[in-house]
Parts: structure tokens; sequence; C-alpha cells
């Protein structure tokens, strides 16, 4: 550090600005300075190559920058830039999509802080990077389209196939129902007989709520309503689709109401997918021979769906990126980093919040949603 420090202090100003300059090239950041007395904007050379714009005849002021804002991300922008002149974030940083010489939009990750106030302390220049991130912004887009179209389908083939079994299992449930009238109490038929009649209404009320979970999942989030859904339905929709697959690779799975007949406000499928999100997370995270548990509680007006598993949990250095698109803790191709994002943005739909429980002693995630009336309320 030392060596660093007395390398930069030979160096001349100028040479200063050209090692600044050769280091900004390399990273592809444009430069802003904004003295905010009289609203002139110096952009460099790269700032204005970003846009297509040629740098010696763009004009130096605010208007260069603010009328080639998307109208849709303007206020956004003036509302991040006054949080910051205003003391409410440490710095200034904005993504919004520009309009290029080319009449194309392009995302740019803005970014400056305040770097010059007056003798009595208020801003006067704020100075920052602008980046084009176009090529990142429209991958995330194509990979929610991809995820969006991978769960139309899986909606689809949910409902065909929900519709499909029930016409069955209904003839097996009654066929069942009728040998167990005329043979359940009858002591001459062997007990293969029972216990076939026994297992035959067992595995129909099991493929019977699986169907009905299936048609929870298949609706169309965007036209369902809000409406009262019981926690004992949500748990149970949740143990139809999971039970078997936990079992399967030896992970124990229990869940636990504590509700006492509450109810959430929301959207059932929304709900539905997204606590199905952090079983699946967990059975992933378990492995072999781990377990999982999922438990609602009611605190007040809140509904907590806490879902816990034996994993490793997540390092302190990865949790700020919990809920970010294309963020995951799987191996590399092992996961798209989709799930947690969504999931958060359908419990927020639904004004309730996605939360990762870092102190608690195995790895917890927590749906906090609005509790509804109780059902006795009417």
């Amino acid at each position: 550090m030392g060596l660093t420090k007395e390398f930069l202090d030979r160096l001349t100003p100028e040479q200063m600005v050209e090692r600044l300059s050769l280091a900004l090239e390399g990273t592809d950041l444009g430069i802003w300075d904004w003295d905010l007395r009289d609203n002139s904007v110096q952009f460099d050379r790269r700032w204005c190559e970003m846009l297509g714009l040629d740098h010696a005849t763009t004009p130096q002021v605010l208007d260069t920058w603010s009328s080639r804002v998307h109208p849709d991300d303007i206020a956004g922008c003036y509302a991040d830039i006054q949080a910051h002149l205003q003391g409410r974030t440490p710095r200034y940083e904005n993504v919004h999509r520009m309009r290029h010489a080319d009449g194309e939009w392009r995302y740019i990750l803005d970014q400056g802080r305040i770097s010059g106030r007056d003798e009595a302390g208020a801003p006067i220049r704020f100075t920052g990077t602008h980046t084009d991130i176009t090529m990142r912004e429209r991958a995330r887009e194509q990979a929610e389209l991809d995820e969006a179209a991978r769960l139309a389908t899986l909606s689809r083939f949910a409902a065909t196939l929900a519709h499909e079994l029930n016409t069955p299992l209904q003839v097996i449930t009654m066929a069942a129902e009728v040998l167990e009238r005329h043979c359940g109490d009858d002591p001459a038929q062997p007990a293969e007989v029972h216990d076939s009649i026994r297992s035959l209404l067992v595995m129909a009320g099991r493929a019977g709520a699986i169907t009905r979970a299936l048609r929870v999942l298949a609706r169309d989030a965007r036209a369902d309503a809000e409406e009262p859904v019981p926690v004992s339905d949500l748990l149970g929709q949740v143990h139809a689709l999971s039970a078997s697959r936990f079992a399967s690779r030896g992970v124990r799975l229990t869940i636990d109401d504590y509700t006492a007949g509450a109810c959430i406000a929301g959207r059932p499928s929304e709900l539905l997918r997204a606590l199905l999100t952090l079983t699946d997370n967990a059975f992933d995270a378990a492995g072999e021979d781990g377990w999982a548990r999922v438990e609602a509680e009611r605190h007040g007006d809140r509904i907590v769906l806490r879902c816990v598993d034996s994993g490793t949990g997540v390092p302190a250095a990865l949790i700020p990126r919990i809920g970010t698109p294309h963020f995951s803790t799987k191996a590399p191709g092992t996961g798209a980093g989709l799930g947690l994002s969504s999931a958060k943005a359908l419990v927020e739909h639904g004004r309730g919040e996605l939360a990762y429980v870092a102190d608690a002693e195995h790895t917890t995630f927590e749906l906090r949603l609005p509790a509804a009336a109780d059902r006795a309320d009417g």
C-alpha cells in the first residue's frame, strides 16, 4: 500500500488523468459531472458514444440526458436523485432506458454521489458513471419470458391432468365404497380383501387431494381474485404435491399448522406457487436422509409460513442477493435463479414479504402474509 501511494504521489496531475482515462476505458464507464447551480453537465466521450452521440457537438446540459430517458422511467430517476441529495441514501443508483441515436432503447445503470457542497453545506455538484447494461437486461427479460412460458405450459398440463384423472378417480372411489358396504363387515371375507378395500380408499383419497391441488396450481394468477385462503387447505395442497417426492429420496417432510383455522388474504394459485418454491428448494438443500419442515403460525394480523430444512444455509455474503433475478446458491446448471425472485414477486403482489431468517439455527425462509378475517366472522 505504501509503495502504491508513493508511486501515485510521483505522478503529475496530467499523468493521473491519463491513467484514470485508461482505467475507465477498460471498464466501459461513461462519466458525467452535473453542476446543480445552473444544470450544466459535463459528459465525457464514452458517455456520448454509448448513445451514438458526437461528443464534439453534444450540448453539455441536463436536458441532453433527461430528454433521452424513457418517459416511464424519468420520474423514478428524479426520485432516486432526490433521495440521495436529501441524504436518505448513501449514493444515487438507478436503471433506466435511454434512447440511442439509432432510435433503440438502451438500458443504462446510472450511479453517482454528491461531489461538491457550498459553504452552507448544500450540494452543488453531482458526479457519477453511466454503464450500458442492455445485453444483461435483455437476457434477464428473455429468461423471465422463458420462465413464464414454462409455467404456462405446466399450468395447462396440470389442468389437463386434473381433468383427465377426475372421472376415473370418481369411478374407483365409488367402486371401493360399494365394496366396503358389502364386504367391510363380512368376517367371511379374507383379510386381504379388507386390506385391499382400505388401500383403495386411502389411495383414492390421496389421488383426489393431488388433483384438487393441481386445479389450484393451474389457475391463472393474473385472473385469480383475492380471497380468504384457509391455511389448512394450502398446507394440505403442499403435502399432496410434495410428500411422495420427499419420501422417494428419504427426506423427512413434516407439516404443522398452528393457526387454529386462520385464513390468508391472497390468491390461491400465487400462495401455492410461492410456498412450493420454498419446499422445492428445501428438498434440494436437505439432501438424502435430510429433513424439511413447513409450519404456519399467526402473529397478530400476519400469517407466517415458515420452511426450515437441514441444509447448510446461505453464506452471509450472499444473503443480500436472495430474491434477486438469476441469483442461485445451487451448483451451476442446476438452478436458473428465478424461483425465489418469482416467489418474492408473488407474495409482494399480495402485500406480503419473503424473508430469510439469518440467525435461525437451521436454514429458514418465511412468507409473511396478511391474515384474512376469520371464517367465523363471515
